[in-house]
């Protein structure tokens, strides 16, 4: 799926990626030494492109940077930093996970939604074999278009997050790399605990399927969003009601994946769409103006924070671009999320 981002791209866009990507890699690049100037010209970005962090860039020009990065750098672990950057550089976004999810199924469900929001590179898909779950990464181009540094990227920032979402990490077993073992696998192992495969059909961490049930650690600080008039406290606003608590905050987690219904509303709920109805009716609700309501409300709690991009918003909220995000957020609010945020 291609994303609009008017202003900012190619007259013929084609694929695209965050330009959030870009800047992490150039990061990357002043921490190494390398002139970040030289390196834009050589993978033929236009500056003007990486001037806000919610605009796009086409993906062949973030491949063309890894791969001059790794050149002038002379350093084939650049994903693997990069991967390890960007987990860093998820902490809001881990806040909120933290903030609604009670266990790493929940957490899990909705990690691949919000990845979405980088761009047309790739997906992660949850498939599980045995007792063993993996998160497989399925990018759109091949090793030898892409290189090896965004795949590296992801399976690191995986690991990452698979040994901070619970309270016991994660145990990973296993890991598959789509390309050739390289020379020297050292900071592989010493970022990857388990066993390392090369030269497979797909690129993927293994892990146990018990892990589903263990409980996701709470974030506790003074700008987290389970504290005073955060997050949570806007997702379960004016509702002493235990049944509405439920239901919002299903609703919730299920608006990432673009496809919530009140069917998957009920059998998270495990009633059925009918009690599911009666039940919202009891409570003079409807349950589109309940989902309406929550988006609108979440969506000025989190531009508010400016922690985390137009972009990421508007998948969390169940937005396939930030375009219908802004269309929608302009009938709550009369603007749009940018001019929101600038007028603060």
């Amino acid at each position: 799926m291609t994303r609009s981002a008017p202003g900012n791209r190619r007259a013929d866009p084609g694929p695209n990626v965050s330009s959030k990507l870009a800047l992490l890699y150039l990061q990357l690049a002043d921490d190494l030494g390398v002139d970040r100037h030289q390196l834009i010209a050589s993978a033929d970005i236009d500056p003007i492109w990486l001037e806000k962090t919610d605009s796009h860039i086409p993906v062949e020009s973030l491949y063309a940077l890894t791969k001059q990065l790794a050149k002038l750098a002379g350093n084939e672990n650049i994903g693997l930093w990069a991967g390890r950057s960007s987990f860093l550089n998820q902490t809001s976004l881990l806040q909120y996970l933290s903030a609604i999810c009670s266990h790493f199924r929940q957490w899990l469900n909705m990690m691949p939604s919000t990845l979405e929001a980088i761009g047309d590179i790739g997906e992660t898909v949850v498939v599980k074999e045995g007792d063993m779950l993996r998160t497989e990464w399925r990018p759109l181009a091949p090793v030898d278009v892409s290189g090896r540094y965004i795949i590296d990227m992801i399976l690191s920032m995986c690991q990452s997050l698979l040994n901070s979402a619970c309270y016991n990490p994660v145990p990973v077993p296993k890991v598959y790399f789509s390309y050739p073992e390289p020379e020297d696998t050292s900071l592989h192992r010493q970022i990857f605990s388990g066993e390392l495969v090369f030269d497979q059909p797909f690129s993927g961490l293994f892990y146990p399927v018990a892990a589903l049930e263990w409980p996701i650690i709470k974030v506790w600080d003074e700008k987290s969003p389970v504290d005073k008039d955060n997050l949570l406290s806007v997702i379960e606003t004016g509702s002493s009601d235990g049944f509405m608590r439920r239901v919002r905050r299903c609703i919730v987690r299920a608006l990432p994946s673009g496809h919530m219904t009140i069917d998957t509303i009920a059998t998270e709920l495990a009633i059925s769409r009918r009690t599911l109805q009666r039940r919202l009716s009891e409570r003079d609700e409807v349950f589109a103006n309940v989902v309406q309501e929550l988006r609108s409300a979440m969506a000025v709690r989190l531009l508010v924070d400016n922690q985390i991009p137009v972009t990421e918003i508007a998948f969390m909220l169940g937005y396939a671009d930030t375009s219908s995000f802004s269309t929608a957020f302009k009938g709550w609010h009369g603007c749009s999320p940018r001019d929101f945020v600038e007028s603060r």
